[in-house]
């Protein structure tokens, strides 16, 4: 049952990560496994093929918390798999709705986090300001990439997955921003597409492209997970409140009511939130959004309520 559970999550992260905007980090946070994703990942290093000499798979699949990975990447994997081109029909066709659900979901982990993790001092608020801060200043910027070279691929690949696995930040939002987001989710659809249709010319482009961007991925994790392990174990309650600042930072992001504002670049267009009553057409989505945001904020006190019962 709590392979099953954790499979679940990892297609709830896979999801998110999906979406920028929202962070499977996040999802990881609030739903209980983010420390443990975190040193089960730095756990996977060059001295697992001493021991795998050594002792043997049994071991090595013992050390590296192998069912919690194969769980949790699994449900990532299948997530990322099934859902991308609906979560790419959604942001075209129902964009209100689906920030609506993240929306409500991104409040419950701050308002749940902020209860259980926050201390109430001085240097706790200050560390929360300074999260919110960079979250903000990141979720501003904009860029883009006419041409993308294999080498931008794998850098994007090793920044994405560095802000996919802190809460608040979105890796698919970085990818956003660099450029590439749009090229990686038409490789995936590409990469479906070749199992029923396959084009040599089309393997060759989007097998390269992708597997660059995994090297990128994979380089990434490893790195920067055992800082972030190294991060929580001595610096504990100051990283949840930069952490619980990181998302706070990225609810203007997650906002259902956005207004495109006209850029210089050829690539990307700058969003700002807007009242519901400002927006340019979709009035008639307000009930539906609030309905989905409730749908969002109820969902982690389930997840949370599941734990519980889990745990007992």
């Amino acid at each position: 049952m709590r392979y099953l559970l954790l499979y679940f999550k990892g297609m709830l992260m896979g999801a998110a990560d999906l979406v920028p905007g929202v962070s499977g980090g996040t999802i990881a946070l609030i739903t209980g496994i983010y420390k443990e994703l975190l040193e089960s990942i730095d756990a996977v290093s060059l001295s697992s093929f001493n021991l795998l000499r050594k002792e043997g798979i049994a071991a090595v699949w013992k050390k590296i918390n192998g069912p919690f990975l194969l769980a949790v990447f699994g449900g990532i994997l299948s997530s990322i798999l099934l859902l991308s081109r609906l979560l790419e029909w959604l942001m075209l066709n129902e964009p209100i709705g689906l920030w609506a659900f993240f929306f409500g979901l991104l409040v419950a982990s701050i308002v749940y986090l902020i209860k259980t993790e926050l201390r109430f001092d001085l240097p706790s608020i200050l560390y929360l300001c300074l999260g919110t801060l960079i979250s903000f200043v990141v979720t501003q910027l904009q860029g883009g990439q006419e041409e993308i070279s294999l080498w931008y691929i794998f850098l994007s690949g090793f920044i994405g997955i560095s802000a996919m696995i802190l809460p608040g930040l979105s890796g698919a939002y970085i990818l956003f921003v660099m450029g590439v987001y749009q090229t990686i989710i038409s490789y995936l659809r590409q990469a479906q597409d070749l199992v029923f249709n396959f084009d040599q010319a089309t393997f060759v482009l989007v097998g390269s492209g992708l597997v660059v961007f995994i090297l990128g991925i994979l380089t990434g994790l490893k790195v920067f997970s055992k800082f972030l392990t190294w991060l929580l174990e001595r610096h504990p309650k100051q990283i949840m409140a930069v952490l619980i600042g990181l998302m706070i930072g990225a609810l203007h992001k997650v906002w259902p009511w956005q207004h495109d504002v006209a850029s210089t670049s050829t690539t990307v267009e700058k969003n700002i939130a807007v009242l519901p009553n400002t927006h340019q057409g979709d009035a008639d989505q307000i009930l539906k959004a609030i309905l989905l945001m409730s749908i969002g904020f109820s969902l982690l006190f389930i997840m949370e309520r599941i734990k519980t019962f889990q745990k007992k």
